[in-house]
Parts: structure tokens; sequence; C-alpha cells
């Protein structure tokens, strides 16, 4: 295509232009400013006539992979996302480690699902967007304290388990599970002060975390489940993050799941839906279900 040059992003020259592009699109600009700060190598840019019209990033290369592909408005259907995405699979299938990509489209942006399924991905399972905002809930009486790192194989099966679960009621394929890990101890360990487990009687019955203003894989024992645990949990959660400055608290749950009847009791609106679709790589290497005992 004349007139268009795919290249690295440089913040000097195109971040101005990429922050009008994005102006009222908080979702892509989230991402943006996620990847800007933790991952600028991962971002390219298409360059159109000398000015800046779209851009390709990519969250850490891993098994999972987050892809994201934006182009201004006035400048789709010219062939200037086919070329990203020729640029994005070249690097997906160079990299050995990931496995999969996945990126998310709003719910009724339904040129950017036709251009998704062309190139080969599908929606994997459909995501709301919710927030609390003036009033919080009031606090209940419970022992509920930060993550330590012995915690780690009692938080990873509680928060796995559960998640599978949940999956598996709402139809979610393919169902998986992963394992326990020392990539994922030390994740937990340095982020040890936005995890939080809630005990009784000595042992924890709930888990989750918290990632400055939102509030992340919140889980409780599935045997548990249904005592008034994730209420009080969610309580806690919403209202430390409330003690940490924000003024408002945001989550993500699945379309389906019955947590979101909770959320909504606590305050919780709903802003957005959005669909998660899924690109394979190479083989998946996940289990499909967590081991017998743990189902026992």
């Amino acid at each position: 295509m004349e007139d268009l040059v795919i290249e690295l992003y440089n913040p000097e020259r195109d971040r101005t232009l990429i922050k009008a592009m994005l102006n009222g699109n908080e979702q892509y600009d989230e991402i943006f400013r996620a990847n800007e700060g933790d991952f600028q190598g991962n971002i390219i840019v298409a360059r159109y006539k000398g000015v800046t019209v779209g851009f390709l990033s990519f969250g850490p290369f891993r098994r999972q992979t987050v892809t994201t592909i934006f182009i201004r408005h006035e400048c789709r259907r010219m062939g200037i996302g086919s070329e990203l995405m020729k640029r994005a699979n070249q690097l997906l299938l160079k990299n050995e480690e990931v496995e999969r990509s996945i990126g998310v489209c709003v719910n009724g942006d339904h040129s950017s699902l036709q251009f998704i399924y062309k190139n080969g991905y599908y929606i994997s399972y459909s995501s709301y967007i919710m927030e609390l905002e003036g009033e919080f809930p009031a606090e209940n009486q419970a022992f509920i304290r930060p993550y330590e790192e012995d915690d780690y194989i009692t938080c990873h099966n509680i928060s796995e388990l559960a998640f599978f679960k949940m999956h598996e009621h709402i139809n979610m394929l393919p169902s998986y599970y992963y394992p326990p890990n020392e990539r994922e101890r030390q994740r937990f360990a340095e982020d040890r002060t936005n995890r939080f487990v809630m005990l009784v009687d000595d042992e924890i019955v709930a888990v989750g975390i918290i990632d400055g203003s939102e509030l992340s894989h919140v889980s409780v024992r599935p045997e548990l489940q249904g005592r008034g645990y994730g209420r009080t949990f969610v309580t806690f959660l919403v209202n430390e993050i409330k003690r940490r400055g924000a003024k408002t608290v945001k989550l993500w749950v699945l379309k389906g799941n019955p947590a979101k009847k909770l959320y909504e009791s606590l305050g919780f609106r709903e802003k957005s839906l959005n669909h998660w679709v899924t690109k394979y790589y190479r083989p998946d290497t996940r289990l499909s279900r967590p081991p017998s005992h743990l189902l026992s």
C-alpha cells in the first residue's frame, strides 16, 4: 500500500496523535496507557502520508498475549488494519512462547467483529464492565488480611477451582486449569500489598486482588459459596480501594456469572459489554480439568 509505513512507536512523534485518536474510547485508551507504561517496545504504529493513523500493541509475550489493533475512524476500510494484522501474525508466530492471542471488541462494533472473524479470531466469552460510584456499602466484621507467601498454594487453588466451576456453569469452552508454578508464585509475592485473603476459623475462604481502582479475581471456595462470604469480602475490598483514594471502583464480570447479581446488590452498574476474542498460534498446553483431588 503506497504512502503507508509500519514502524515502531515513537512517543514524541506518536503519543499526541494516538491520544486524540482514542479520545472518548476509554477501553482502548486504558490498554494503550498500560502498554506504553510497561511494554513500550511492543507498540507499532501505522503512518499514512506521514501521519500516525493507527497502532498495534501487545501485552507481555507469554502463553496468552493480549493483542490490540486500533485504526482512526476515517482511515478504516483502507487496508491499514490488515497490514497491522499481518505484522501481528508475523510477531506472534515468531515468538515460540505464545500459544494464543486474545483481544477485546466492544459490543455493537460490527465492523471490528467482521474484521476479527476474517482474520481467524472467534469470540470465546463476553464480559461486562461494572462500576460503583457514590456511596460505598458499609463493611461487616471479618478477618481479612494481606496475602502472605505461605498462602500461595491455597490462594491459587481457590481461584483456579472457583473460576473453573463458574466457567462450566456458564458453558464457557474450552475449560482449562493452570497448575501452580514458580513464575506465578513470584508474581503473587511481588504484588502482595494488593492481594487479600478472608479467613474463617483460621482457614482461607476467599481471595481477591486490587489493581488501582479495579477489583479482580475475587474467588470464594466453591463449597462455601452462598454463605455471605463473597458479599463481606467484596465490601471490604471496595472500601479498601476507597481508602486508597479512588472515587469509583471498576470490575469485570463474565456474562452469565451469578456473581453479577451480588455486584448489582452492592451498587455496581453495567457500563459496557465486551467480547473477548481468541486466535490460536500453537497447541494449548493448559490442563483441561483440575486434578481429581481438588474436585472431590
